[in-house]
């Protein structure tokens, strides 16, 4: 399915999993690489006159799911030129840019792509030099610094385009592949299927763009100065560790928590830094069970309260989340909140908007002592029916948790699989979760130990 751009001016990464977005995909469809090699821009000449995606106004980009592939529609009399650009692994794993270009209107249309180095499906009416012994180009229009690549298109037809000559576009897999290899990776650390919009944008979308965005990113250092980008890297790191994508040394994770409090001591909390604090305790309790002990003798010894206050005070909201592993972290605490504790909640916020009525379910959250959570609710008039189970993952076990509902405030369970029923009220409020506020805290009523150094987080 294709779902429409988060904002209009954002340019969408793409790239092979496992490596640094090759490029990016600007609104009219031009590849930007990251190498700083010449752009990949396209224009179509159809019967009446030259187009050009960077000026026409009939232009619309999609990507598929919020995966990396993207497609932009032009139009043209009688129909449009479909550009859809996305990123295959060679026979030797060499990121290879792969461009699809469709020609769905009754015409023929000439296409012309502002790069030489091209290895294309179709034989080529012109490339490069050889359109003019100048180098320049000539078609009336189109004004272009060099001579392009031009090729014919036929109505209803297609051509391939890779970006390197000499490529073997028959053994580069399609488009399909591609989209079935990045929905196993996204759906590797959760599978979300809900039904919310927001401004007409799949809100499972915009959280595998996330996930597709970290996945690409270059392997950046820890931001030890900054506390808040600190926060956000932790939280960067763990989703990209729950899809593969990199492995952060323990240490680092364990030296980031800590660092987080100490800085929150004498800053104060805020959304971002809690939830990287409950994200690192949750992160850590699956490589050593001992450390969400840890962890809240040396909150509770910088900030004057336990984990479970300080991880239930507040939390990341969609709309201001910011980074992209935020993102994903506040969609996924709505649908299964940890309190720091021994409680976790479902639909901590209640179920409203878009969820109320409609069937929605979540795979792989992550629990504590790196367990794995799964929900679905199906609706039954106005009570919603839950089914839940826990995975146990690796060599921890599996902490048993008490199970609320932020919809059901008389509902509670300590089974890690089971069915019920939530009876939902239309004004649904959330869980209690201790509201502190800790904005604020004072230095001087906490002790001087803890994060300062004479604790720290120990593992087996």
């Amino acid at each position: 399915m294709l779902s429409s751009e988060a904002a209009a001016g954002e340019a969408l990464p793409i790239g092979v999993f496992g490596r640094p977005a090759v490029g990016r995909v600007a609104p009219s469809g031009r590849v930007v690489f990251a190498d700083g090699s010449p752009d990949l821009g396209w224009h179509v000449a159809a019967d009446d006159r030259w187009y050009d995606p960077e000026r026409e106004v009939a232009v619309r980009r999609t990507d598929v799911d919020g995966l990396p592939i993207v497609s932009t529609r032009m139009r043209v009399p009688g129909g449009d030129v479909v550009h859809t650009v996305w990123c295959a692994s060679g026979p030797d794993a060499r990121p290879i840019v792969v461009i699809d270009i469709e020609n769905d209107s009754p015409m023929p249309v000439a296409v012309a792509l502002t790069r030489t180095d091209l290895t294309v499906s179709r034989p080529i009416a012109a490339r490069g030099v050889d359109a003019d012994a100048s180098g320049s180009w000539p078609a009336p229009g189109l004004e272009l610094a060099s001579a392009p690549t031009v090729m014919p298109i036929g109505h209803r037809a297609r051509v391939r385009v890779a970006v390197g000559r000499d490529i073997d576009l028959d053994r580069l897999p399609d488009v399909d592949a591609v989209v079935r290899g990045w929905t196993t990776i996204c759906d590797g650390s959760s599978r979300l299927v809900l039904p919310d919009l927001e401004g007409g944008v799949s809100l499972v979308s915009r959280v595998n763009r996330a996930k597709v965005a970290i996945a690409l990113a270059d392997d950046s250092e820890m931001p030890w100065r900054k506390t808040d980008e600190l926060a956000g890297w932790l939280i960067d790191r763990f989703h990209a560790d729950r899809m593969g994508s990199t492995t952060t040394p323990v240490e680092d994770v364990a030296g980031a928590v800590e660092r987080i409090v100490r800085k929150s001591r004498r800053r104060g909390t805020n959304p971002l830094r809690v939830a990287a604090i409950r994200v690192g305790a949750l992160w850590l309790s699956g490589i050593d069970e001992r450390t969400t002990g840890d962890i809240d003798r040396i909150v509770r010894r910088a900030l004057g309260m336990g984990l479970g206050e300080i991880a239930a005070s507040s939390r990341l909201s969609v709309a201001d989340a910011e980074c992209d592993g935020a993102l994903i972290t506040a969609v996924e605490e709505s649908l299964l909140f940890w309190d720091g504790g021994e409680r976790a909640i479902f639909c901590v916020d209640g179920i409203g908007g878009e969820r109320l009525g409609s069937s929605f379910e979540a795979h792989g959250l992550a629990a504590p002592n790196g367990a794995r959570m799964s929900m679905a609710v199906r609706w039954h008039g106005s009570n919603a029916a839950i089914l839940w189970e826990t995975e146990a993952t690796g060599s921890v076990s599996s902490r048993r948790l008490e199970l609320r509902c932020g919809a059901d405030a008389s509902w509670s369970s300590g089974e890690p699989n089971g069915e019920s029923l939530w009876r939902v009220s239309a004004g649904s409020a959330e869980v209690d979760s201790s509201n502190v506020d800790t904005s604020n805290v004072d230095a001087s009523n906490v002790g001087s130990s803890g994060a300062d150094g004479s604790d720290s987080i120990s593992f087996n």
